[in-house]
């Protein structure tokens, strides 16, 4: 019998009432094993071994730009990518690269605007003279993100070969893609004719009426 009930003061304790999130603490535990099992240092050689290929192969493509340090010989980089198809708005770019190619992408500021805003800056200078304001504000607008490459333990050569080929092939295509998509008033762009349907491929209710008819 508890006659009342006393919250303990100590921190964090306190403020972590209930189930644990035990299914969570075993996947990360499993994680951190397979990680140790690999060896970190042999991730790490062969992710800037991966980024810098990556980096190498997409300087080359005319017409994308490749934001950051690109001598990663003597500036390594973590696993991530940030680029853009000169005069393409981002959103397009990334929702060519999943409809077309099945290469999902981040694009937008990455919840880092002022970071990114920097790193858009020289680029944006560089293309500003002799440009009329509404030529300005054009370039501005598709200037406002990038489109996020990421890498992780499991992407190939094999997988930047196909991110490069999409990049090239929307280079030279690009008019043909730009008339398939339309921009939404929330700047995101979706194809003229295909329009995914996600409830259509898995819907909860659908799922618990199909086993409880079965």
């Amino acid at each position: 019998h508890v006659d009342r009930y006393i919250p303990t003061e100590n921190f964090p304790d306190r403020e972590e009432a209930g189930t644990p999130n035990i299914a969570g603490a075993l996947a990360l535990a499993t994680v951190l094993y397979t990680l140790k099992r690999i060896g970190m240092d042999f991730i790490a050689r062969e992710e800037e071994d991966l980024v810098g290929y990556a980096v190498r192969e997409m300087e080359k493509i005319d017409g994308v730009v490749v934001y950051g340090r690109t001598d990663t010989g003597n500036c390594p980089r973590t696993g991530a990518v940030s680029i853009n198809v000169r005069d393409m708005h981002h959103s397009l770019t990334a929702a060519i690269l999943n409809d077309y190619f099945n290469i999902a992408v981040r694009n937008a500021c990455f919840c880092a605007h002022p970071y990114v805003r920097e790193m858009i800056g020289d680029d944006l200078m560089d293309q500003m003279e002799g440009l009329g304001n509404e030529e300005l504000e054009a370039l501005a607008e598709l200037q406002r993100g990038m489109v996020r490459t990421s890498f992780g333990i499991y992407n190939t050569r094999e997988d930047v070969d196909a991110l490069v080929a999409a990049l090239k092939d929307i280079c030279a295509n690009r008019d043909y893609y730009d008339s398939q998509y339309h921009q939404a008033a929330c700047t995101n762009y979706f194809h003229n004719t295909f329009n995914f349907d996600s409830a259509a491929v898995f819907s909860t209710r659908n799922e618990v009426d199909h086993w409880l008819t079965a």
